[in-house]
């Protein structure tokens, strides 16, 4: 049976005769500010970097970004302040064997702007920064990044679409531009980078009249080189939505893709990226083999219990739909849809499976008595509609065979807290011959454990995640999320409203990162 242990948690150990106490393996970082920036890039066995912007400034008013070096204790090894200019937010950040790139955009005050950017690339191995300074057409849109190796990828849509790729090679200090060659117009839709083949794939949605039409794909080497083009056509009032790549022995692309109903409406650039609400009926595989390509579709409503990952409300609208159908009052159609966020990829026992988290927004309505003019004409009621947040309340996981059949599928439910933006919570990990699904929340982590055959064999865990002082106690927190470290160590991160009644200041808001491992 799988067990997760903290390394957060106190240890001791016998050496020399006596026991020797170990240190908390939780990094902190001071949040100053509700818009700070914020982001740990992992190293994987070597550990990994902090970056957070600091209250400082130079003689010049510059930002001093703080660059820390941590070991896979999470303990500081050194830190470096890197002035960049006033105003910047962190848009993301990738690392590989020899780079890590900290791409960061101007805030822009007007739709008419150009797009600025900056790039701090670290030498991983010289353990040495460079900083670089560019700009994009105006209204341009960075849309996502991707390193391999020395050479980094930044994604750009201009205002209409017709994005462009701006490769950088890092270890010649040498810059291009790549244009995907498609006749109509056309949106970068996903750039990911497969780390196992060291490949780039560029999804590109193309478009007629502004209607989605089809996806095509491109495939670069790590230098850039364009090694593949394909094109898939959507099917009757149906497109591909959020997607995950995978290449199979032969080095054929492998597409796992949500399958969104099309309306045939017209669309902007940004609705065609920035678009969420989009629900996903189903996940379609779809492999561009040498003979041909080959797609298969399941649609949620095929399968077996999957209304277990609804929500109440909506396993009630699903049932009483089921029930006019049957009693022939309405038509056939009782589809089962989610709203997803960015899926993820695993390999697991010889299949990849899909992992994505259901979301919905939640709003409520307040009514308020409104006065007329000098309070002549009585009274009148005025109704608002107030945003919440985001409610991740499920994930789904679908797992395929080589050649696309669905082998098991299965859900869990985490019901997250609401949350502001939207964000990945949750992390898949192999531990043996078991797929561990987990996701913190309030200081704990929760996890479940399914077989190869896609069984749960460990239902709902909970385990407490320890604080950096022995008198912390938790007091709120934002954005805790997991991911994967390095061998069988992942880390949360978040920020936390921390209590603690033997200190000088009681209560402190930080960024933290902290070990846990499976076992």
């Amino acid at each position: 049976m799988c067990k997760i242990h903290l390394i957060a948690l106190l240890l001791a150990f016998v050496c020399c005769g006596f026991a020797q106490q170990v240190e908390t393996s939780r990094f902190e970082v001071t949040r100053w500010g509700k818009d700070q920036g914020c982001r740990f890039v992992s190293f994987q066995e070597q550990g990994g970097m902090m970056v957070t912007e600091t209250e400082k400034t130079d003689e010049e008013k510059n930002r001093l970004w703080d660059f820390i070096t941590l070991d896979t204790s999470l303990y500081d090894l050194k830190s470096d302040l890197i002035p960049l200019p006033d105003k910047l937010t962190l848009f993301d950040a990738k690392s590989s064997d020899r780079w890590a790139a900290f791409v960061f955009q101007d805030e822009k005050k007007h739709r008419s702007d150009s797009l600025s950017f900056w790039v701090v690339a670290y030498n991983r191995k010289e353990q040495e920064f460079n900083t670089f300074f560019g700009k994009f057409p105006e209204r341009s849109t960075l849309q996502s990044i991707g390193l391999i190796d020395g050479t980094l990828m930044l994604s750009v849509n201009g205002k209409s679409g017709n994005g462009f790729l701006s490769q950088y090679d890092l270890d010649h200090h040498s810059q291009r531009t790549i244009t995907p060659a498609i006749h109509n117009d056309y949106v970068l839709f996903q750039l990911a980078v497969v780390p196992e083949s060291r490949r780039f794939v560029l999804a590109v949605r193309e478009f007629e009249e502004k209607r989605y039409k089809a996806t095509c794909f491109f495939v670069y080497s790590s230098t850039g080189q364009l090694l593949q083009s394909h094109r898939f056509e959507n099917g009757e009032n149906a497109g591909l939505g959020r997607m995950c790549f995978a290449f199979d022995a032969a080095r054929q692309l492998v597409v796992y893709a949500t399958l969104e109903r099309e309306s045939n409406r017209k669309v902007t650039a940004e609705g065609m990226t920035e678009d969420f609400s989009r629900e996903a009926v189903g996940v379609t595989w779809i492999k561009f083999a040498a003979e041909g390509t080959q797609n298969k579709t399941y649609l949620f409503k095929n399968l077996p219990d999957i209304d277990e990952a609804l929500t109440s409300s909506d396993r009630l609208r699903v049932k009483e739909e089921l029930l006019k159908m049957q009693k022939g009052k309405k038509k056939e159609k009782g589809e089962i849809s989610f709203q997803f966020f960015t899926p993820r990829l695993v390999e697991f026992a010889g299949n990849h499976v899909f992992v994505a988290e259901a979301f919905q927004p939640i709003f409520h309505t307040e009514t308020r008595m409104e006065y007329g003019y000098y309070g002549f004409y009585g009274t009148y009621p005025v109704s608002y509609t107030i945003f919440d947040g985001y409610d991740f309340f499920s994930e789904i996981l679908l797992a395929f065979d080589e050649e696309g059949e669905l082998q098991w599928h299965n859900t869990v439910r985490f019901e997250n807290e609401l949350c502001g933006e939207l964000s990945d919570h949750a992390s898949e990990s192999v531990s043996y011959d078991e797929l561990v699904v987990s996701s913190p929340s309030h200081n704990t982590l929760r996890y479940e454990v399914f077989d190869i055959d896609g069984k749960r064999l460990l239902n709902q865990q909970v385990t407490p995640l320890d604080f950096l002082y022995s008198t912390d106690t938790f007091d709120d927190e934002y954005e805790a999320c997991i991911f994967p470290w390095f061998g069988d160590r992942y880390l949360i991160q978040g920020c936390q409203m921390v209590q603690n009644p033997a200190l000088r200041n009681t209560r402190r808001t930080v960024f933290y990162v902290q070990k846990v491992q499976y076992e």
